[in-house]
């Protein structure tokens, strides 16, 4: 908020958009609180209880099957990809719900081969290889929306409400596997984050992509919006959990109180913060970025944008103390925080040069950045390489996914080419923890 009002320095916006934007600021940061609550008393538990179920079964078919299940209906309730979604909608010219239908598919394979993995213990790194050399190969036939499409979905699905369910599947599932537990718990996250890429390359090879003015929205219709997506993203997984509790789980009624408390909260939370963020959150960020297009210093404002935002990720923090703690304290909190606030501000800063130059394209980032992870990748510990992958999708959260996205859409004058900002977000932590990984290997 505070960046915003140094902002308005700058761009004397009108004061109704300013009084929508703090509005929605605090109905953001109540929603978000009131929702990261829900996930931490229902949705990791699920999680933890579905990896344990996962484990136990005698074929590794099941397991596959499960999880390509479980992958798909925890990625339909993840508020990244919702708004991120109806972004896209407008540009692919097809239904939002469809869209996220066919990137939740995606995210649903990736689960199910994370999983055997886990199970066969393949090296990751080996596995990343294979994955993205074929997301390469169709990175070669599709266009550079395509591009930051698929990108952008890999990064707004691994958000808060995915991500703790996905690492406390994979906790779940890897604990009962001996002395290789807990590198084996890391990289799931990473798999999953590589399905939307996938999902969204081949779906672009049949749809028409088009230049869509952004568009105002009338704050009865995203009230309702609001309420219907919240509805939709949270009943399958809440259905499959009441299902599952009484055919297996049995659980103590007070600790399935406990879980439906949370899945209220996560509920109520989750509509409170996307009509939040479509009625004024969003709105604001566009015309900073409409305002400030033409502005010599856009580059550097992109860059302090992505230093301050990163810090407002609810996820960076956990993160930062998950490798202080795996390395011993080698690598403090801190030093990750730094490094990953410089890492996102130069992502932001790449993407806006990116919307401003025609001849700069988004895989010219994208596939050196990944390249060198993937080389990086055979020198770390696999643990690291797990962590990495992970990070991805941490960085990437709820307000880059809203303030960043819409900040880039509004410099780019439309809605496609605003796209690219997330996937520049999602690949800087991944390699700047390689590196760290690389330097942890050589101080021991």
């Amino acid at each position: 908020m505070t960046l915003v009002l140094i902002l308005n320095i700058f761009v004397k916006v009108e004061s109704y958009l300013l009084i929508k934007f703090i509005l929605g600021s605090l109905g953001v940061i109540i929603g978000l609180s009131i929702f990261l609550s829900g996930i931490d008393l229902s949705i990791s538990k699920i999680g933890t209880m579905m990896g344990d179920f996962l484990a136990r079964f005698d074929k590794i078919s099941k397991v596959l099957i499960f999880g390509l299940f479980l992958g798909f209906i925890i990625s339909m309730a993840e508020p990244d990809l919702i708004i991120l979604s109806n972004e896209v909608s407008l540009a692919l010219c097809l239904n939002s719900w469809l869209i996220v239908a066919i990137i939740s598919a995606g995210v649903g394979f990736m689960i199910s081969l994370g999983l055997y993995r886990i199970f066969k213990e393949i090296s990751i790194s080996k596995l990343m290889w294979i994955v993205y050399l074929i997301i390469f190969g169709l990175m070669a036939i599709t266009d550079n929306i395509s591009h930051a499409i698929a990108f952008d979905a890999s990064g707004a699905t691994t958000g808060a409400m995915t991500t703790p369910f996905i690492i406390a599947l994979g906790l779940g599932v890897a604990n009962l596997k001996g002395e290789h537990g807990e590198e084996n718990s890391f990289g799931l996250v990473g798999m999953a984050s590589a399905g939307p890429i996938l999902a969204a390359l081949l779906m672009s090879l049949f749809t028409q992509i088009g230049q869509i003015e952004i568009a105002s929205h009338e704050e009865g219709s995203i009230i309702i919006s609001g309420i219907i997506n919240a509805s939709l993203a949270i009943l399958p997984l809440s259905l499959v959990f009441f299902t599952m509790n009484h055919k297996y789980f049995k659980m103590e009624k007070d600790e399935f109180k406990e879980i439906l408390l949370g899945l209220i909260y996560t509920y109520f939370g989750l509509i409170l913060f996307l009509i939040s963020v479509e009625a004024g959150f969003m709105d604001l960020a566009r015309v900073f970025g409409e305002s400030l297009r033409d502005y010599k210093i856009l580059p550097l404002i992109g860059f302090i944008l992505g230093l301050l935002v990163v810090l407002a990720e609810p996820a960076v923090a956990v993160l930062a103390e998950q490798v202080e703690d795996v390395t011993g304290g080698s690598i403090p909190k801190r030093n990750i925080l730094k490094a990953l606030s410089i890492g996102v501000a130069l992502a932001v800063m790449l993407a806006v040069i990116r919307i401003k130059t025609n001849a700069f394209s988004l895989w010219m980032v994208i596939v050196p950045g990944f390249l060198l992870s993937l080389i990086i990748s055979r020198k770390v510990p696999q643990l690291f390489v797990g962590i990495a992958f992970d990070s991805g999708g941490v960085a990437s959260g709820p307000m880059t996914a809203t303030f960043i996205l819409a900040f880039c859409q509004g410099v780019a004058g439309n809605v496609a080419d605003g796209f690219g900002v997330i996937s520049f977000v999602a690949m800087m932590p991944v390699l700047t923890i390689m590196i760290m990984g690389y330097l942890y290997k050589g101080r021991n």
